[in-house]
């Protein structure tokens, strides 16, 4: 049953999600609904630690009809695939791409860094039978990146596992650690204090949502939290806290939907509730294309693909339908409320949102918002041709910018790569 429901929020997703490097800079776009169940048996997973070393760890060469890769000059610095699913990372390129055979719903994937420094292109490591990476869960901690995939077929009625990969771009290297055999296509990870943090909706009757804890240092994955997923409440996504860690959650109540922000220690300790539904719906209603209250809950009801809480205060956050929400979570105050013509960046860094132009749009030039000092700010960036319709946007921590756009026509596509001073 729980395998039927993901095939209906899945299908004519899956197979084109890392497609393209962003696409809209999103993995799908299409709405889901949290899967139905109730309640699952204790998880005995054993993390895999085996390393899968790259071949050789070698610099292949860079594809002449691939991606180009620009400075903010319009220096050509390489190229990399067509289809690379890619975000910003320290110092370079972290991105993906999926060989799968035709009809196939499940692929090698490869994962690969492109080095600004000397314009390397490192295979990092592969990933066999893969079904699906959540982009958005991309993270970088202490030199090393992290995400999280799927392994398996979403379509079938056997269990995929969820993998926690680690790859050391200096050294050129992939780890993966098994977090769960019921795994779900859209897990969400954070890092906090040295660890990382992953919620997955577990695949199984009944069902569960469950945060785990992966400590680098001992290379262990750990059950920290379990929570009955039923039709009246579900996890929504997790993000990282200055000491711990935020968990949005969906509870119904009389048929309605009410989202609060929980919010959690690094141990597991509940330290807070706040009720989100009275700011959430009136900036949901200043949102184009929601003319109703009942389009607002609507909303509200969907997956996540971004959320996360900036300085404590400020909430980002994003569904796979058409919501796009900036917060003041003490005020109340809307920063921003749009629909997906705007979109949140993947990756590692601090979000940034970005408006994606298409041919014919009265909008002059490429737009990309990021927070200061309590409001959203036009960020200054000029594109160095004429490539200036915005498909994606990320940054790192440590101040790689990676932009992919496009000219007027909707083609001539280009990586546009460099870091901040």
């Amino acid at each position: 049953m729980m395998k039927k429901v993901l095939s209906l929020l899945l299908a004519a997703l899956l197979a084109a999600a890392l497609m393209g490097c962003g696409e809209n800079g999103k993995e799908s776009a299409a709405p889901g609904t949290q899967p139905e169940g109730s309640q699952k048996e204790q998880a005995t997973d054993t993390p895999d630690t085996k390393a899968e070393s790259p071949a050789e760890a070698s610099s292949d060469a860079q594809p002449e009809d691939g991606l180009e890769i620009l400075d903010k000059d319009g220096k050509r610095l390489g190229a990399i695939s067509q289809r690379a699913s890619c975000t910003a990372a320290d110092e370079g390129i972290f991105y993906s791409v999926v060989d799968q055979a035709e009809y196939a719903l499940t692929g090698t994937a490869q994962y690969r860094f492109f080095r600004l420094a000397d314009g390397s292109d490192v295979l990092l490591g592969t990933l066999e039978d893969q079904g699906y990476e959540a982009l958005y869960a991309r993270t970088e901690l202490d030199g090393v990146v992290y995400a999280l995939a799927v392994t398996g077929n979403p379509f079938d009625n056997e269990p995929d596992t969820l993998w926690l990969l680690a790859f050391d771009t200096e050294k050129g290297s992939m780890e993966k650690y098994a977090v769960s055999e019921h795994g779900h296509p859209y897990a969400a990870l954070t890092a906090v204090n040295g660890k990382l943090f992953i919620m997955n909706h577990e695949m199984t009757e009944p069902a569960c949502d469950t945060v785990y804890v992966f400590d680098p240092a001992a290379g262990s994955v750990d059950e920290l939290l379990s929570f009955a997923d039923t039709a009246e409440a579900s996890l929504r996504s997790i993000c990282a806290a200055e000491d711990g860690f935020f968990l949005l959650r969906l509870r119904t109540a009389d048929g309605q939907p009410q989202l609060s922000l929980d919010r959690y220690d690094s141990s597991g300790k509940k330290l807070s509730e706040k009720a989100l539904n009275e700011m959430c719906l009136a900036a949901l209603l200043k949102v184009q294309g929601i003319i109703s209250e009942d389009d607002a809950k609507n909303e509200l009801a969907m997956m996540v693909s971004h959320f996360s809480v900036e300085e404590s205060r400020y909430l980002f956050y994003e569904n796979f339908s058409v919501t796009r929400l900036i917060l003041d979570l003490e005020t109340g105050e809307a920063l921003l409320a749009e629909t997906d013509l705007y979109t949140m960046s993947p990756g590692g860094g601090s979000p940034v949102v970005y408006r994606i132009n298409f041919p014919g749009d009265d909008f002059a030039g490429p737009e990309i918002l990021a927070l200061q000092d309590g409001a959203m700010t036009q960020l200054a960036f000029t594109a160095p041709d004429e490539r200036t319709l915005i498909q994606s946007v990320s940054h790192s921590p440590a101040g790689t910018w990676l932009v992919y756009a496009k000219d007027a026509a909707g083609s001539a596509a280009a990586l546009i790569l460099w870091t901040e001073p």
